[in-house]
């Protein structure tokens, strides 16, 4: 007995110290300098009403797993390049995936009726089909794209614990977006709400009749992002915003004020699962991060101080090893949840 048990121990032992040595390798990975940015392989995904996806594929042909990296609302897929980089020079076996919603960046334009949580969830499904027929996916989704993946729980549940094993969640929230004051006094905040349908209606037919946009940059800045925030990530982000249609936000903005998927997070307690928030997240407050966390009591929480909803911008790093850290867990059948 006292035999087995200190193999048992010296072979414990010697795990820690290879996740140990693994977890300093990607750090070293994860901070070198970045190298140009990755051409990877561009290929356009069918949804089921129509819609082409702009996806892009980088990494190995034959991967030991799939990252699926899903951006948010009025934003693309160029704002995971810096977890693209940093997941392959840690791990080149990986596949790892971008793409861009309906209506955003590269993908087509959609109608108004296209334009809901259920459909993303749906268009989710299409890609994970078509960029990752066999072995594992990881899902990862910021703000919108966290909202997707629980609309792909909600509608595909059979995915979760079979293909997916595992999901990390990024300044995103499982309902409540009605009640969200943006860091303005309440009043004005419901003020705002109630309005903001009707000028972003507006402001899509000044689009479409050739019109300058005002300048919200301003605005955005203080919305998206924490103080002192990286000017080169304010200006990649807000560069990419300003490449979004008015049409786009307009259409879009009515999917929030429904979404509440709190019961859909039950399917993920069969997968690992790390929720990554900004303290000073605006869009969706870190007690939107707490509320998942309660609902999914095996998941890990992460708090960035004085983070805002930008998460995988302000914090790279931390988010890249959190997302190569999540993978370790989900593919080791010994620390996945029973």
């Amino acid at each position: 007995m006292r035999s087995r048990t200190a193999a048992a121990l010296a072979l414990a032992g010697a795990g820690g110290l290879v996740a140990a040595k693994r977890a300093a390798d990607r750090r070293a990975a994860i901070v070198a300098p970045a190298p140009p940015p990755l051409s990877g392989r561009e290929r356009r995904v069918p949804t089921e009403d129509g819609i082409e996806l702009a996806v892009t594929e980088h990494g190995s042909d034959a991967p030991a797993a799939t990252v699926v990296l899903a951006h948010g609302y009025v934003q693309s897929s160029q704002l995971w390049a810096g977890q693209v980089r940093d997941l392959l020079a840690a791990r080149p076996d990986l596949r790892v995936v971008t793409y861009d919603h309906r209506g955003h960046g590269q993908s087509d334009r959609t109608g108004r009726e296209g334009a809901r949580l259920e459909q993303l969830g749906r268009d989710m499904a299409r890609v994970i089909d078509a960029v990752a027929p066999t072995g594992p996916v990881l899902v990862a989704g910021h703000s919108m794209g966290g909202m997707t993946v629980m609309a792909l729980a909600e509608q595909f549940p059979e995915l979760f614990g079979g293909r997916i094993v595992g999901v990390a969640f990024v300044g995103t929230s499982s309902g409540g977006q009605a009640d969200v004051t943006y860091g303005l006094p309440r009043p004005v905040a419901r003020l705002a709400l109630r309005v903001l349908p009707a000028l972003s209606e507006r402001a899509a037919k000044a689009e479409q009749a050739g019109r300058r946009r005002p300048p919200t940059a301003l605005i955005e800045t203080r919305l998206i992002f924490g103080k002192g925030a990286d000017r080169a990530a304010v200006a990649q982000a807000l560069e990419v915003q300003a490449g979004c249609s008015i049409e786009t936000f307009s259409y879009f903005l009515a999917t929030f004020s429904d979404h509440d998927r709190v019961k859909a997070l039950d399917v993920l307690t069969s997968v690992p699962v790390v929720i990554l928030g900004g303290e000073k997240d605006r869009i969706c407050p870190i007690e939107h991060s707490h509320a998942i966390a309660a609902a999914l009591p095996q998941a890990e929480l992460h708090v960035y101080p004085g983070v805002g909803h930008m998460v995988q911008l302000e914090c790279r790093e931390q988010v890249s090893e959190q997302l190569l850290t999540l993978l370790d867990r989900a593919l080791s059948p010994a620390l996945s949840p029973a």
